[in-house]
């Protein structure tokens, strides 16, 4: 009997060393392949849900942005910078961006992340953006070549609506310690929850045999059962000194059920370890099984993670993937009606630090959704309360910001952020709008709910992967600008017009105060994947940054 059958934990007949485990005489050998044999095994996914009613300016109104700029706050004087797989720079998002690098290879599509960009450039409008794209199998040091880039750009505030999912545990500490760097260095960090509530398994392991997910039930339906064809990305962690392997199994009419995949690295240590399966299958029903080679029956959890797929059986808790789980980044969760939905990944204690609209249409992406569309609402608020309260520091912004959310979901309310940032003394006064004579102390909003949306699956399209590539990102596609005129800011808060100039061939050093009218050049792929794999793969090395800067505006080391 396969094990997907719901009995008490299944009798596991083991043959030889070198053979799998069966189950109930289940002979997966035929067909199967190693993990080794079924490519990468690392990634992350960023993915959309369909959109049900609203837009973006209904979310900036449902978070009180829209009053906040009519009181004469726009982020005026505030650099965010963007991390994401690329960007398009032309349209919407020139008369905002001040530079961009490019690091890595080229992006499969640059709609989601220009969105990203876009959302963050309408809640804080006069806000100056830097984007770094990190491609579409980005390494752990071009992650944080990328951080590295933006906070030397003298970013107050980076977003990234990115989770990651590393076959190696060291590589998720990396682009952890990436993030944190940044925050050590003065940067608001702020990032998506992720959309893994209903992907994410969490139980404990045992001793030897297959672990039990549920009632007995030694399989883990992928789709709800449901047919699926296309990629399957699924991750295996734990933290104890066990060996588990992770199974991939096609469901067939007779119960006699092949292994299409499996991951059976020898993983016995005492740190965190990961097994992971990055596979393309045929239409069919699939799910997934856990096998205990040598286990503890001790409460140490072991973790499934289906990055494209609902499992059948879930724990909302620990579904968040790094950096978001790092209590140095602000994750943010996806909400409606001032509500997390349920899709919403959660810290392993059950929360989120903040919650936003889970919807934006934008000129780039008409329907981007989830925690991916929630993060630049946050980022872009944190950015008026910078400007607002006279550059507080990443621990007030993130205080205020938690501190004033509305409802129970701990919605992101802008209004009241902003003038608890000026009523605290820690800048200028709020601008009063003349109907409303003004504001004293901070109001928190009780009805600053988010948009309501049909959540469903996202596109498979929607996904980055991570390899665990150790060389160091040297390699940048990035775009030489023309000579034009641009306000920029020449100090704290202050702007500045100066012209612009470019020597050809030079690295970003240039100094600018001139926004483009014509379009960017980018020197890269322009039609790759967010599937991203960290493959190792060699990385061009010839190429400049584009970004204008100017003088003053170089970043401050240490914190603010």
């Amino acid at each position: 009997m396969p094990p997907r059958s719901r009995v008490a934990l299944l009798t596991v007949v083991v043959v030889l060393a070198a053979v799998q485990p069966t189950l109930a005489g289940t002979a997966p050998t035929d067909g199967s392949r190693s993990v080794g044999d079924v490519g990468p095994t690392v990634g992350a996914a960023i993915e959309r849900h369909p959109s049900g009613a609203g837009a973006t300016a209904d979310a900036l109104r449902s978070v009180r942005a829209d009053t906040v700029h009519e009181r004469g706050h726009t982020g005026t004087g505030v650099s965010v910078g963007v991390i994401g797989q690329g960007f398009e720079t032309e349209d919407a998002l020139e008369p905002h961006t001040a530079g961009w690098r490019q690091v890595g290879d080229g992006p499969r599509s640059t709609a989601h992340d220009t969105a990203v960009a876009e959302v963050v450039s309408e809640t804080a409008p006069d806000a100056n953006l830097y984007l770094a794209g990190i491609g579409r199998t980005p390494t752990p040091a071009e992650y944080a070549a990328a951080v590295e880039w933006l906070t030397a750009r003298g970013v107050d505030i980076i977003v990234d609506s990115g989770s990651y999912f590393p076959s190696v545990a060291a590589d998720e500490r990396r682009i952890t310690a990436a993030a944190e760097r940044a925050s050590d260095r003065g940067v608001v960090f702020v990032t998506s929850a992720g959309n893994y509530a209903n992907r994410h398994w969490a139980g404990p392991g045992t001793a030897e045999g297959w672990v039990a997910f549920d009632d007995g039930d030694a399989a883990n339906a992928l789709a709800d059962g449901q047919r699926l064809r296309g990629r399957v990305t699924v991750r295996l962690r734990w933290r104890s000194a066990a060996d588990y392997d992770l199974y991939l199994y096609r469901r067939l009419p007779n119960g006699d059920d092949p292994v299409v995949a499996k991951s059976v690295a020898d993983e016995a240590s005492p740190g965190p370890s990961i097994e992971g399966i990055d596979v393309a299958v045929p239409a069919g029903r699939y799910y997934v099984a856990v096998y205990a080679d040598d286990g503890v029956t001790d409460p140490d959890r072991v973790q499934v993670f289906a990055a494209r797929h609902e499992l059948e059986h879930t724990t909302a808790r620990g579904s968040m993937l790094a950096p978001a789980t790092s209590d140095r980044v602000v994750a943010v969760g996806a909400a409606a009606d001032g509500e997390r939905l349920d899709y919403s990944s959660l810290s392993a204690t059950g929360a989120v630090d903040l919650t936003a609209p889970a919807d934006a249409r934008t000129r780039a992406d008409p329907d981007l959704t989830g925690t991916s569309a929630a993060a630049p609402y946050v980022a872009g608020t944190a950015a008026l309360v910078t400007a607002a309260g006279g550059d507080p520091s990443p621990a007030r912004v993130e205080s205020i910001l938690e501190r004033t959310a509305a409802g129970e979901g701990e919605t992101v309310d802008a209004l009241a952020a902003v003038e608890a940032a000026t009523a605290a003394g820690a800048g200028p006064a709020a601008v009063s709008d003349a109907s409303d004579g003004g504001s004293a102390g901070p109001t928190i909003s009780t009805d600053g709910t988010a948009t309501l949306v049909d959540v469903s699956t996202g596109p498979e399209d929607d996904e980055r992967r991570v390899t665990d590539a150790t060389t160091d990102a040297t390699g940048a596609d990035s775009v030489d600008r023309a000579a034009r005129n641009v306000t920029r800011p020449a100090g704290d808060g202050e702007r500045a017009d100066e012209e612009r100039r470019t020597d050809e061939g030079r690295d970003g050093t240039a100094r600018d105060d001139a926004r483009e009218n014509g379009a960017d050049e980018r020197n890269g792929d322009a039609g790759a994947d967010r599937n991203t794999e960290r493959d190792g793969r060699d990385r061009g090395t010839e190429s400049t940054d584009g970004e204008r800067r100017d003088d003053t505006s170089d970043r401050r080391d240490g914190a603010r």
